[in-house]
């Protein structure tokens, strides 16, 4: 095949070719002008399926044809092909997005208190969401501090909105502590040290319920806007998860352990 890099093929499939489609244009535009048995040969698409392939390639304006006795073809320069594709990509996303919004009804998902999220582009985009709900706080605990970094830019937002951000993390760790600085007040302390003490109070027990890795379940970090709405960030089966949680008191504890514990934190260190 003339195209020997898959990559190729499956990027021009992600801007709308079907398979023969991206392979037969991909290598025509290596080959130059062809016939359709040399396309065929360097492409391995089938010579019964080439010439339709070919046909359709045209009628996109993406093949230019030469009439003759053999008939050659050509392809259209790749620059004015992939724009082509990237406009139509772009254009059929808005309208996919206008078309789900106006079948949207009003505050639909407010339906339900609690929502399960899963993949890590989809959470860093409910976090961020949780930043612009937010008003005057976005309190933030983070047992696996690698996490944390993962929502520079929810935290970016929330130092413009001028929130008071506070940020615990549970591992101590200079680099991380002075990039998460930049956007709030962050405070450090070991786990271990919160997981064991002599639980000699409620806090402290709500503590190890949440930190805990004794689970199915690990815990990675939980993010708290304004004490009336929280997610939690877990990981369950080595996949990221996410669970919003909108039921009051819930993400006031939640806020209230945090708080607590950078306290505590602070106490120590003075």
């Amino acid at each position: 095949m003339a195209v020997d890099d898959e990559i190729v093929i499956e990027k021009l499939k992600l801007l709308g070719l079907k398979e023969y489609e991206a392979r037969v244009y991909a290598t025509l535009a290596i080959l130059g002008p062809s016939k359709a048995s040399e396309i065929a040969k360097e492409s391995e698409v089938p010579r019964p399926r080439v010439y339709d392939v070919l046909k359709e390639l045209h009628k996109k304006g993406f093949v230019d044809i030469s009439e003759g006795n053999p008939t050659y073809f050509k392809a259209v320069e790749p620059e004015k092909v992939i724009a082509s594709l990237r406009d139509e990509y772009i254009k059929s996303a808005e309208d996919v997005i206008i078309k789900l919004k106006s079948y949207q009804k009003e505050h639909r998902e407010e339906w339900s208190p609690i929502w399960y999220l899963q993949g890590e582009w989809n959470i860093k985009t409910k976090v961020e969401d949780l930043v612009e709900r937010s008003e005057k706080e976005f309190v933030t605990a983070f047992v696996d501090i690698k996490v944390a970094l993962k929502f520079k830019k929810a935290f970016e937002k929330a130092k413009y909105k001028g929130l008071d951000v506070k940020i615990l993390l549970l591992e101590k760790n200079k680099r991380y502590t002075n990039v998460l600085g930049r956007f709030g007040e962050v405070t450090c302390t070991q786990l271990e040290d919160i997981l064991s003490d002599g639980l000699e109070n409620f806090k402290e027990v709500l503590a190890r319920a949440l930190f805990s890795s004794e689970t199915p379940y690990k815990v990675k970090g939980i993010l708290v806007g304004d004490g009336m709405e929280s997610i939690l960030i877990y990981e369950e089966n080595e996949i990221l998860k996410g669970l919003i949680v909108r039921i009051p008191f819930i993400p006031l504890f939640q806020r209230m352990i945090i708080l607590y514990l950078i306290e505590k934190a602070m106490k120590e260190i003075n």
